[in-house]
């Protein structure tokens, strides 16, 4: 009789046939490790960044630069457990390097908060590459500040030696645009007017314990997003609106509560698109280290916003209109069949077009990069995906065109992929149509892709040679589950 082994090796080869065949499904050939819907193409990877690639933001131009009459081009900013890259991404398959800091051994710093000028580097695993950290103690984590301006020559321009997660760049409604201040996850505020200008940033306050003092107690922060200047959304239970601008009653050191909603699950980012006009909050969670999908109480979520909108009320209530969570699957159907750092969601962008409804890009780490639509009514639907063998993916970055994804991956570094499909955001009149020249999405429904004759008979071939020693496909699925 075959060893566990041996049998988990001839389960994953059946697994592989119909793989193969998965593989020619794409507009574009596929890689031997990559599998996508009909939708999406892949354009390449970029593999100086592995290295626990994990975070990035796209800053489009601002324009022409008053000092040499050229215009600023569109840039990706990436941070990983060892690097800070800055890519000029006005062909946006074709991502040029500017500029890449080799020694910041840091991390996590999941989303990077920058302005195209100053840029954050928020650590709470380890920071043992950054002096100013490690003679401050701060082994464990701090928050770096870095001029970017010239991506060839990055520097950095001052350490706050508190461990934070993530952190967001802000500024208020009136006054200068651009860095201010960030706000960190574990509620560190820093002030770092001046710092482009040899200023040293300053550590101000708490916003979480300025939010506890107005009867919000926020708990399991993981994240804080400015979704227009001076205004912040938190990615806390509750999660919570919040103002720095001095019109609402707020202040950097002293954010006033505007407007609060909960999740019955830990909220690992949230956003509100369209610069917090949009009637659609979107809410995603993670549970890390759960392999299977049976185990994980992770969810993508919409919530309704319109109350809030019209003045009704200021909560954006307890549950979502809708959610969705990751499954399993064979990788031929568009899912792996487990996870290593878990199944679970994380990141997400909505595209660029997205106005009360629209498509999300959406990252599950093994699971890949997975399109959902989020209907007029809040409803979700998944419409295509990108998954590669051996990733896991961090977060999707959406550039400007609309149509290109930067998928950024814990192992694989950069993958490059184009959405081909609609971008699903209703008409006037509340409809969705679809576009000429657009690839129609899965809708929900994946069919694995059927195996040649060939395939067909090979797999037969082993499931008589497996049945004669034994086996049964109960007894192959357990021995796949437990492996």
């Amino acid at each position: 009789m075959r060893s566990l082994a041996a049998a988990a090796a001839a389960i994953l080869a059946v697994c592989g046939l119909a793989a193969t065949a998965a593989a020619q499904e794409p507009v574009e050939p596929a890689l031997p490790d990559a599998f996508m819907s009909s939708n999406v193409s892949y354009l390449g990877s970029i593999k100086q960044d592995i290295g626990l690639a994990t975070g990035a933001k796209v800053i489009p131009s601002p324009g022409v630069d008053p000092q040499t009459g050229q215009r600023i081009p569109d840039k990706l900013f990436v941070t990983s457990g060892k690097n800070i890259t800055v890519y000029n991404i006005d062909d946006p398959a074709k991502p040029v390097t500017m500029g890449t800091l080799h020694t910041n051994v840091a991390w996590e710093n999941e989303e990077v908060p920058t302005d195209g000028k100053l840029l954050a580097v928020a650590s709470d695993f380890y920071s043992v590459g950054v002096p100013d950290c490690v003679t401050q103690m701060a082994v464990g984590g701090c928050v770096q500040i870095f001029d970017v301006r010239d991506p060839a020559n990055i520097k950095q321009v001052g350490v706050i030696p508190i461990a934070n997660h993530t952190a967001e760049c802000a500024w208020q409604s009136t006054g200068p645009t651009g860095c201010q201040y960030f706000y960190g996850k574990a509620g560190t505020i820093i002030d770092v007017r001046g710092a482009l200008d040899g200023k040293a940033p300053t550590a101000i306050g708490n916003w979480q314990t300025a939010l506890k003092a107005q009867g919000v107690p926020e708990s399991s922060c993981h994240h804080i997003r400015q979704i227009r200047p001076g205004i912040l959304l938190t990615a806390c239970r509750p999660f919570a609106v919040i103002s720095i601008n001095p019109e609402d009653g707020g202040s950097p050191a002293n954010p006033k509560v505007l407007y609060t909603g909960n999740s019955p699950r830990f909220i690992h980012s949230a956003r509100w698109p369209n610069n917090g006009t949009d009637k659609f909050v979107l809410i995603g969670g993670e549970n890390n280290f759960t392999a299977r999908c049976e185990r994980n109480s992770s969810t993508f979520g919409v919530y309704d916003a319109s109350g809030v909108l019209a003045g009704d009320t200021t909560s954006f209530g307890d549950t979502p209109i809708s959610e969705v969570a990751p499954t399993n699957g064979v990788y031929a159907d568009g899912h792996a069949p487990a996870g290593e750092l878990g199944c679970s969601v994380h990141w997400f962008q909505e595209q660029p077009a997205f106005h009360n409804g629209g498509l999300v890009a959406l990252a599950e780490y093994e699971n890949g990069v997975r399109f959902l639509q989020v209907h007029p009514d809040g409803k979700i639907e998944e419409q295509g995906y990108f998954v590669a063998a051996g990733s896991s993916t961090s977060s999707p970055k959406w550039a400007p065109d609309g149509k290109t994804v930067y998928a950024i991956d814990y192992h694989r570094g950069i993958d490059i992929i184009r959405w081909n499909g609609d971008d699903y955001v209703p008409n006037a009149g509340g409809v969705v149509k679809h576009k000429k020249g657009k690839v129609r999405g899965t809708n929900g429904a994946v069919k694995p892709i059927s195996l040649t004759a060939a395939q067909q008979l090979e797999s037969k071939a082993l499931a008589t040679e497996l049945s004669g020693e034994g086996w049964s496909p109960g007894l192959c699925f357990l021995a796949a589950h437990r492996a």
